[in-house]
């Protein structure tokens, strides 16, 4: 289900994003690290060789479990469509970046991976997905630009997965990938 956007989510104090690499992302995690500092093969955004001027973050509650597991199964394909509409695609996590670096190493996953560990789910915080409850984060996706205004809202009931093409479908129509 889509929610409602248009909100400014820039919060007083950033959150802080590691990717599974350990490379400091700035938030909103729109563009990425300049590749200099990522190093040789490290982290290199799987944005289609541009650089993406909005993103859609995608929150999971947890690497390993099974509906984020079928989620990641697909996030690499969700990327590579969005890119050609400068749309990057950015997977958080309350996960530590050591357990996101496993993710990413036991199923070949491109997309970046970003630790929102410490302080624990401030990203998912400021931008309303985080379950008090639980402590993770909630199934939801959030479309910000690079100011961090939230374009679009999707979220998932607990159990269940969210769909790559209601990603697509709720991209505002100048953004348009074509893949509709």
């Amino acid at each position: 289900m889509t929610g409602p956007a248009g909100e400014r989510e820039i919060p007083a104090d950033p959150p802080a994003l590691r990717d599974q690499h350990g490379q400091l992302w700035s938030w909103p995690p729109v563009a990425p690290p300049s590749p200099d500092a990522l190093g040789a093969g490290h982290g290199i955004p799987h944005d289609g060789g541009s650089v993406p001027t909005r993103c859609w973050l995608f929150f999971l509650p947890g690497a390993f479990t099974p509906v984020c597991t079928a989620e990641l199964g697909w996030v690499d394909e969700l990327a590579e469509r969005l890119a050609p509409a400068g749309v990057g695609l950015r997977v958080v996590s309350c996960d530590s970046a050591a357990v996101l670096r496993k993710a990413a190493d036991e199923t070949g996953i491109r997309t970046p991976l970003l630790s929102d560990f410490w302080p624990h789910g401030a990203a998912a915080r400021a931008v309303g997905a985080f379950n008090e409850a639980t402590g993770r984060a909630r199934r939801s996706s959030v479309l910000m630009d690079a100011v961090g205004t939230v374009r679009a809202r999707i979220h998932a009931a607990a159990g269940d997965e969210r769909r790559l093409q209601d990603h697509l479908d709720a991209l505002p129509g100048e953004w348009s990938t074509g893949s509709r």
